[in-house]
């Protein structure tokens, strides 16, 4: 999937002015509330026409502004899924799902029946649609705008109206949406971990400009100097891979590289898979020496890389093999340990204080 998309538009609280292109498949659109991502959505599905702007999808040119045509919505093979299904309550499941012209046909044939599969609604064609819970609405949303036969699909925060086990599912069955189907995506999210588990690119939006663009893991590594640190809730977003499992115990060991692990809570997925983790900065302790006798699984030996002031606080930068840890402290004990860039120290994580990101 090739979104090229570039708008500006000026409102009384917000001015837009984003400039993007991805290669996809599934383009996160991360940030506050406010930040503009449900009107970049809105412009690339062509419920807004920005004051300046250029939209193409794969090469096709769907609307430019000034000057250039500017496609209707219906004309411009997208579907877009929002937080309300906007499902149609006189019409049953089937009859929500047939709306789009074609997708009768589509509903009969093979791809049809294998979109009912994925979003498992085969038992729910028959049934009123106000009489569903939650997420199978959104589940009968997903599969109308699938089977209008969309280019692309726009998603925005699909799950937000959702509590944690549905918004799980949905995200779930979003997964299966885009490995089986291969249908591609633009994912509005102000969720990290659903960033994390669905997005091969994403932005990270501010008072409407992109303020980062990357793969989600490496974009959200840093969220204080994004400003969206309350959005991300951890300080340390890493993919590592599964080196082993030790079920009994109830320990996933990753690899950090260098040969050293990280002890994460059990997570079933085969060896060689990478896996999303995040810990609290404030949940790592700082030794000069290395320490005996913890319960913690997680001894790792590092060199100091940086000493930032923040606030009250100092946030320690320190080399772990590969990767790099951000650990919180304050000014006193950073003075008490003679902390210095360079200073080689020991961290300490407990298990539990690692947090799987994503699916699982």
């Amino acid at each position: 999937m090739r979104l090229e998309a570039r708008v500006h538009q000026i409102f009384r609280d917000l001015t837009l002015d984003l400039d993007v292109a991805t290669n996809g498949p599934v383009l996160g659109v991360f940030g506050a509330s406010g930040s503009g991502k449900t009107t970049f959505v809105h412009a690339v599905a062509g419920l807004l026409e920005p004051r300046a702007g250029r939209i193409a999808v794969e090469g096709r040119l769907l609307g430019e502004r000034p000057g250039g045509r500017w496609l209707r919505p219906e004309r411009r093979g997208l579907a877009l899924v929002t937080q309300d299904p906007l499902l149609f309550p006189h019409r049953s499941v089937r009859g929500n799902l047939v709306f789009a012209p074609g997708a009768g046909e589509r509903l009969a044939r093979e791809e049809g029946r294998r979109i009912v599969d994925v979003l498992r609604l085969a038992p729910l064609l028959d049934r009123r649609v106000d009489g569903l819970s939650g997420g199978e609405r959104q589940r009968v949303a997903l599969g109308r705008a699938l089977l209008a036969g969309p280019r692309l699909l726009l998603l925005d925060e699909p799950t937000s109206a959702l509590d944690a086990e549905l918004s799980r599912d949905v995200l779930g069955l979003l997964l299966r949406v885009k490995e089986e189907l291969a249908v591609p995506m633009v994912f509005v999210t102000h969720r990290a971990p659903e960033l994390l588990a669905i997005a091969d690119d994403c932005i990270v939006l501010q008072a409407g400009r992109v303020v980062a663009h990357g793969a989600p893991v490496e974009v959200l590594r840093r969220p204080s100097a994004l400003g969206i640190a309350q959005l991300v809730g951890v300080d340390n977003l890493l993919r590592l891979p599964v080196v082993e499992h030790d079920a009994e115990g109830g320990v996933t060991r990753l690899g950090l590289g260098g040969g050293l692990f990280l002890a994460a809570p059990y997570r079933e997925a085969p060896a060689g898979t990478d896996l999303d983790v995040g810990v609290y900065a404030d949940d790592i302790l700082l030794f000069l020496h290395r320490p005996t006798g913890l319960s913690a699984r997680n001894v790792l030996p590092g060199r100091i890389r940086t000493l930032d002031p923040v606030g009250r606080e100092v946030l320690v930068a320190l080399d772990v093999a590969d990767s790099v840890l951000r650990i919180r402290i304050t000014p006193a004990a950073a003075t008490e340990l003679e902390l210095a860039v360079g200073r080689e120290v020991w961290a300490v994580v407990k298990t539990a204080a690692v947090h799987h990101l994503g699916l699982g």
